[in-house]
């Protein structure tokens, strides 16, 4: 018994100290006083029209590897004023992934891909399949806490139970509620681990030029396979020097761009 706990006890403090060293990376990077000036004074520029040299402030940050929702949301809305809605929409899922459920991002992110589909559309082109990434409702350190917040309920009743002598209405209650934290703990870490797995996906991009003819080859001479307008979200699937092959999400279409003409969501 003594041991069972103590390797709980262990497991808890390492799950706790993990998510707390996250908390802390994360929170270095999107709050610093320097960022905070430096982000008032491209709003600024913003209020002012000056869009194209807002986009280039808050961009900065962004290469820094300054990652924070509002940054994202600014530069979206920087690069949307000036027209550019690839980098609009890519910065705007950006946004997303760090704050899914502001009603804000979730907007501007719908007006900009109407817009595109729109362009698209105009020109005869396809608009990829935005409807095939799913909106998330919780961050991967909300689900981390709910899910070590379910381990730490799951391990208390587990040695609850097991030092429990009585029987009866205790221990039949103990065991219900063990088996509710049973289920909490399974649904919390298979949410969580799809996250992670949705999070480290790197096939997701964005075509941030305004117009690119996909080839069949990278090597030349070569046949259009289809043209794309900016915006259009795509599945990165390999990038060869210069060049990236995308394929759309809707269907079969793959192709060969300039490696320059898209972008990672993450």
């Amino acid at each position: 018994m003594k041991r069972l706990t103590i390797m709980f006890a262990l497991i808890t403090v390492l799950l706790a100290g993990l998510f707390s060293l996250n908390q802390a990376l994360t929170l270095a990077k999107s709050t610093s006083t320097t960022a905070g000036d430096t982000m008032t004074g491209a709003a600024q520029l913003y209020n002012a029209g000056r869009f194209a040299q807002a986009a280039q402030i808050y961009q900065q940050l962004v290469d820094q590897g300054y990652a924070d929702s509002a940054l994202y949301f600014n530069l979206g809305n920087a690069y949307a004023q000036q027209g550019d809605l690839g980098r609009a929409i890519l910065n705007y899922r950006r946004a997303q992934a760090l704050d899914p459920r502001d009603a804000d991002i979730a907007a501007n992110l719908e007006l900009a891909r109407n817009r595109a589909a729109q362009l698209a559309a105009t020109a005869n082109r396809p608009a990829g399949n935005p409807a095939k990434i799913g909106r998330l409702w919780f961050t991967t350190n909300e689900l981390a806490v709910l899910a070590l917040l379910a381990w730490v309920v799951f391990v208390l009743l587990l040695i609850a139970l097991t030092g429990s002598l009585k029987t009866g209405t205790l221990q039949r209650g103990l065991r219900v509620a063990l088996a509710g934290a049973t289920l909490a703990l399974v649904v919390s870490g298979a949410a969580l681990a799809n996250r992670l797995v949705l999070h480290n996906d790197q096939s997701a991009a964005v075509v941030v030029a305004g117009k690119v003819n996909a080839v069949t080859s990278p090597a030349a001479p070569a046949d259009t396979a289809f043209s794309l307008v900016g915006g259009a979200e795509v599945e990165l699937q390999e990038t060869r020097g210069s060049w990236s092959r995308i394929a759309l999400p809707a269907g079969n279409l793959q192709g060969w761009v300039p490696a320059n003409a898209v972008e990672r969501v993450l």
